[in-house]
């Protein structure tokens, strides 16, 4: 996998809410390089949606 491939399920996630994603579009290189690898590390869906939940709350 390519170092900046987005994870399926952070993909997956995204695509399940769309402000988040809007949040995702709007971020730097480095903060998704960020977001991607933090998704990487995660253990489980939960994981997963509370990044991206993170990115809804924190970027919109």
């Amino acid at each position: 996998m390519d170092r900046y491939e987005m994870p399926m399920g952070l993909s997956f996630q995204l695509g399940l809410n769309a402000k988040a994603m809007d949040a995702y579009g709007k971020l730097s290189d480095e903060e998704k390089r960020q977001v991607i690898e933090a998704a990487r590390n995660v253990s489980s869906k939960s994981e997963m949606h509370r990044i991206v939940e993170g990115l809804e709350q924190n970027f919109c």
